[in-house]
């Protein structure tokens, strides 16, 4: 007897392998489609398996197995089959939770996506796959707006990808409501909590959205949710009715956490960079400071090809840096969070956030650009005086307090790193190797932190070249001469300025009192700087 007749084919796996190529589900990808699918036949929605597979989805779909996954969490609320929230780690493959039922129902499904260029990514990768989703997007004319509506009702078209807000009008809520939609989907679904109570309202009304589509699925699907985003989620996406949580381990154990604490933080990057493998991704605040580094970037190192990637630019220049950065070995990215949900580049091997991200989701997520291909990976996060004035410019509440828990892990050195970040979003018993390993055989490379491995600091990098130096000289010096004094000893990149802002950090902090340097004539700076 043949023994694979002995062992039943899972119909879902099967379907993966016809329709998109891939080999093996993981377990909690199965349980998600699995929930899906039983979802959609118990709510009467059409299932078209491939060719070859119909007796089997019929099996199917007369009893799935409900059992739990090898890994990760499964936590249900009571909530209908049909409602999911999602917490897989970056690269663990949620696009395809959601993908291969969309191949497999007979009713359009609607994905949410919180940037264009995260429609854009998503639009591209289903289109080189032969599945012509449809995009709806402000700016789109009377026609294109036809021609879309056209495709979904006819069924052409599988996907429709769009933001809340351009869905957020009465006439396309009323489309909505006509077209069938099955499966509504919210990724990167944190940006509810993180965005919708700040300046995107319109992520507030996801539930609204949901009940416009009539959709009897729903899934909210992303990479880091602390227990407080998670319930925003719930509340704004699913409103009374709820959700089953899916949750797989969040730790990603290839990527490799430390902290530096950093005065002049473009020189630590430059220095981090010269050290550290590369491609690269440099997180930056703000518009004005990823072009800034860039153009430092490009002057220090100028071995290496160095671009800048924002919100602010024209899709055209956006197209060309993701294409660029997309196809270069050693490349270097400055980039705002609105890389960080963008374009999948899996062999990004450093990640370095100039500026301390305001939530740790934000953080993981950001952090979890690296190392998608599963080899070994770092994450570095700089702290700074930078950092403190943007904690106190905050009003007191929520978001002041988890940009504070963030700062504050970044200036642990005693505590596991690891388990600092991922204790934030509820994870426990988080495993942290000492340092970093090189794949064994047939093992997962895997990371650990800096503090694990003896190597961290809380003190700021110059701090011990600028305390050299006061040690070795006792002339009798004025600020300016001081500052060029330091500048000249420490040369590459370093500027008076540059001194002289250090200079006044360690006088603000306490290591260098005035009193004490009976060398240095005249004040740091003004009375009025001390504030």
């Amino acid at each position: 007897m043949d023994t694979d007749e002995l062992v039943p084919t899972d119909p879902v796996s099967a379907a993966a392998r016809t329709l998109l190529g891939v080999n093996y589900l993981f377990p909690y990808q199965r349980l998600v489609v699995a929930n899906l699918l039983e979802a959609a036949a118990a709510a009467g929605i059409g299932i078209r398996w491939p060719e070859g597979e119909s007796a089997k989805g019929a099996a199917f779909e007369e009893g799935v197995d409900r059992s739990a996954p090898e890994e990760g969490e499964v936590q249900e609320s009571g909530a209908e089959l049909g409602r999911q929230i999602v917490i897989l780690p970056t690269g663990a493959g949620k696009s395809l939770c959601f993908q291969l039922p969309a191949l497999l129902l007979d009713r359009p499904t609607l994905v949410l996506y919180p940037i264009l260029s995260l429609m854009a990514d998503q639009e591209r990768r289903l289109s080189e796959r032969g599945f012509a989703p449809v995009v709806l997007r402000g700016g789109q004319d009377a026609e294109e707006r036809r021609r879309i509506w056209n495709r979904l009702e006819s069924g052409d078209a599988r996907f429709l990808i769009a933001n809340p807000e351009v869905l957020l009008t009465d006439q396309v809520m009323r489309r909505l409501g006509n077209i069938g939609i099955a499966h509504l989907v919210l990724d990167e679904a944190h940006c509810v909590s993180e965005w919708g109570e700040s300046f995107r309202p319109s992520y507030l009304r996801v539930a609204e959205i949901l009940e416009a589509t009539r959709a009897p699925l729903a899934t909210a699907f992303t990479a880091t949710a602390s227990p407080a985003v998670l319930e925003k989620v719930r509340r704004y996406a699913f409103g009374e009715a709820g959700a089953r949580l899916v949750m797989g381990d969040p730790d990603r154990p290839n990527i490799d956490y430390s902290a530096r604490g950093a005065v002049l933080k473009d020189l630590a990057v430059r220095d981090l960079l010269r050290a550290y493998e590369r491609p690269a991704i440099v997180f930056c605040s703000s518009r004005a400071r990823t072009e800034r580094l860039a153009r430092f970037l490009i002057a220090e190192l100028p071995e290496n090809e160095t671009r800048f990637y924002h919100a602010g630019l024209e899709r055209a220049e956006k197209d060309a840096v993701e294409r660029w950065f997309f196809s270069s070995g050693r490349g270097i990215l400055t980039a705002t969070c609105a890389y960080g949900m963008g374009v999948d580049k899996a062999n990004v091997r450093t990640v370095i956030h100039r500026d301390c991200p305001s939530t740790v989701e934000a953080y993981l997520q950001e952090s979890g650009r690296a190392g998608r291909d599963g080899a070994l990976s770092r994450a570095i996060l700089l702290w700074g005086p930078d950092d403190d004035r943007a904690l106190a410019r905050m009003e007191p509440g929520p978001s002041r307090e988890r940009f504070s828990a963030l700062l504050s892990c970044a200036r642990e050195s005693l505590s596991c790193r690891r388990k600092g970040l991922l204790a934030m979003l509820g994870a426990q018993d988080v495993a942290c190797v000492g340092q970093l390993d090189g794949p064994g055989a047939g093992a997962m490379p895997t990371g650990g932190c800096d503090v694990c491995r003896g190597e961290a600091s809380a003190e700021l990098r110059e701090r011990a070249s600028f305390t050299g130096f006061i040690g070795r000289n006792r002339l009798r010096l004025d600020v300016p001469a001081a500052a060029r004094r330091v500048a000249s000893t420490l040369r590459d990149g370093w500027t008076d300025e540059a001194a002289m802002r250090v200079f006044r950090r360690l006088v603000l902090d306490g290591e260098l009192a005035e009193s004490k340097l009976p060398w240095l004539r005249g004040k740091l700076y003004p009375r009025s700087m001390e504030k």
